[in-house]
C-alpha cells in the first residue's frame, strides 16, 4: 500500500506519515519546505522536494501505484493570509487542482483533504455541525472552501474524497517559532521563554483544542470507504476558554496563573470570539472520538518543550 501525503514535513503530516509507517504503509512525501522542516520526516519515508502549486510541480510525482493522497499542503493561517492574498490563494488552490488532474490521469482512487474550521466563517449556532453554513471570511478560508468544491467536483472522474474541518489542531511537534500560528503552541512558546504572554483579543473567547493523535487518527479512519464523499469536523464537541487553556500551560510550567503576567493586545483581522464542534458525524460514520483531554495533551506539550529546550 502506497501513500502520498503532501506538507508532510509539517506539523500535522509528519505525525500522519509517522502512523503511516507505523501502519506498515510505504509514503512518500511532498513538500516545498517553505513553512516545514526536512528533519520533521520520519525516516522511511520517500521526500521529494516539490512545490505543488507549480504546474510542473507533479511531474515528480510516480505514475502508478498510489492507493491514496493525504493533502495537507497549504499556506496556513487566516491573518497571514491578508498579508500575502494571492500566494494564499495559489497556494492552497492551484496545488490542490494540479493534484486532483494527476490522480485523474493516474487513477489514484482516493483524496483526504486538510480544511480547516475557517471555512465556517462567521459563526451563527453552536455546537457547529457540518450543515453550518459557510461563510469563507479570510483569504486562507476561501482557499480552504475551494479546495473542498475541487474535491467534490473532481468525485465525478473517480476520485473519492473526504475533507476534514480541522479545529484547533496542538501537541508535541507544533513550531515554536511560528507566532503568528497556533494558539497553544504560542502561549507555550512564551511561557517556555519565561516571557509575558501576549493575548490578541479577550480572556472569554473559546476555542475547540483537538490533540495531534487524535487529529491523525482521524485522517487514518478515512481509508474506511464510508467516508468517502463525506465532509466531516475534527473536533472535541468541548468548549476550552482562552483564559483557562493560559492557566493549563502556565502551570504545566510550574508557574502560579494567578502571579504570571499576561498582556492583552487588539484582535488578529477576521479573529472569531468562540466556537466549538460537533463531532457526531464522524464517530457514527467511523467510530472516532477524542481520547486525550486538555489536560492530558497540554502536559505531554510541555513535557517535550522541555526536553527539546
Amino acid at each position: 500500500m502506497k501513500a502520498i501525503v503532501t506538507g508532510g514535513a509539517g506539523f500535522i503530516g509528519s505525525h500522519l506519515v509517522r502512523r503511516l509507517l507505523k501502519e506498515g504503509w510505504d509514503v512518500l512525501v511532498l513538500d516545498n519546505l517553505s513553512s516545514g522542516y526536512r528533519e520533521n520526516i520520519p525516516e522511511g519515508a520517500e521526500f521529494r522536494l516539490v512545490d505543488l502549486s507549480e504546474e510542473d510541480g507533479v511531474s515528480q510525482l510516480p505514475v502508478d501505484g498510489v492507493d491514496v493522497i493525504f493533502h495537507l499542503a497549504s499556506h496556513v493561517g487566516n491573518d497571514l493570509s491578508f498579508d500575502r492574498p494571492v500566494y494564499s490563494l495559489k497556494s492552497n488552490i492551484l496545488s490542490t487542482m494540479f493534484l486532483l488532474q494527476w490522480a485523474v490521469r493516474y487513477k489514484v482512487p482516493q483524496i483526504v483533504f486538510a480544511s480547516s474550521v475557517n471555512v465556517y466563517g462567521e459563526i451563527t449556532s453552536l455546537p457547529v455541525t457540518e450543515k453550518h453554513p459557510t461563510d469563507a471570511i479570510s483569504p486562507y478560508a476561501v482557499g480552504k472552501l475551494a479546495s473542498e468544491s475541487l474535491c467534490r467536483i473532481y468525485e465525478k472522474f473517480g476520485v473519492r474524497s473526504t475533507c476534514l474541518r480541522l479545529f484547533n489542531v496542538y501537541g508535541p511537534g507544533q513550531d515554536l517559532n511560528n507566532m503568528m500560528q497556533g494558539m497553544a503552541s504560542i502561549y507555550m512558546a512564551y511561557v517556555a521563554r519565561k516571557e509575558p504572554v501576549l493575548v490578541k483579543g479577550s480572556l472569554e473567547r473559546f476555542r475547540d483544542l483537538v490533540f495531534i493523535e487524535d487529529a491523525v487518527d482521524a485522517f487514518y479512519r478515512c481509508l474506511n470507504p464510508k467516508a468517502y464523499g463525506k465532509t466531516y469536523n475534527v473536533c472535541t464537541g468541548r468548549k476550552t476558554y482562552v483564559r483557562n487553556l493560559l492557566s493549563l500551560i502556565i502551570k504545566s510550567f510550574g508557574h502560579d496563573p494567578e502571579e504570571y503576567p499576561i498582556v492583552n493586545g487588539a484582535p488578529t483581522r477576521q479573529d472569531q470570539f468562540g466556537f466549538y464542534g460537533d463531532l457526531s458525524l464522524i464517530k457514527r460514520d467511523l467510530g472516532w472520538e477524542p481520547r486525550v483531554t486538555l489536560e492530558q495533551g497540554i502536559d505531554r506539550m510541555a513535557e517535550w518543550v522541555r526536553k527539546m529546550r
